[in-house]
């Protein structure tokens, strides 16, 4: 199995928040976008991977070949995955990839969504997700930033 150091929920994928915070705070050398369908957009991968630095390796993958490769040997690689659907990475998590928490850090607004906290908006359905993935025993935490103070889901879903 893959060295998985943080898995990420945040709409915008890629962008100055995660490579500014997130990846040094992890220390992550590679990132796993988890998206069927900017898996199959040549032209959406290769702008989320102009988006990295020189030194990470970004891979931009289905469910189903993420969770093919996370499953695969240990490379030595600390891998932060970003999706942007919480659906994908329960998809994962029920393919057994060892995922032992959740950072939920930027969902925008839309049909059936709320203000939880800051950028993050969630609605009903993600919300039990989220209380389901708990119970599993994986800790879920919406925070934005690595210096923010953690939220529960059960803080925000009452």
């Amino acid at each position: 199995m893959k060295n998985i150091v943080l898995t990420r929920i945040d709409d915008r994928l890629l962008h100055g928040q995660v490579v500014v915070s997130w990846i040094p705070f992890s220390k992550a050398d590679e990132v796993v976008i988890v998206d069927d369908e900017y898996s199959k957009d040549e032209f959406m991968s290769q702008i989320i991977k102009n988006a990295a630095p020189n030194n990470i390796d970004v891979k931009v993958l289905s469910t189903e070949e993420a969770s093919s490769y996370l499953k695969s040997d240990d490379n030595g690689s600390r891998i932060l995955i970003l999706s942007r659907y919480i659906e994908y990475v329960d998809e994962l998590i029920k393919s057994n990839v060892a995922i032992d928490s959740l950072n939920v850090g930027g969902l925008g607004s839309g049909k059936g969504r709320e203000r939880c906290l800051n950028s993050i908006h969630l609605n009903g359905d993600e919300i039990n997700l989220l209380k389901n993935m708990e119970q599993r025993g994986i800790k879920v935490e919406l925070k934005t930033l690595p210096k923010d103070r953690a939220v529960t889901v059960e803080q925000v879903s009452k």
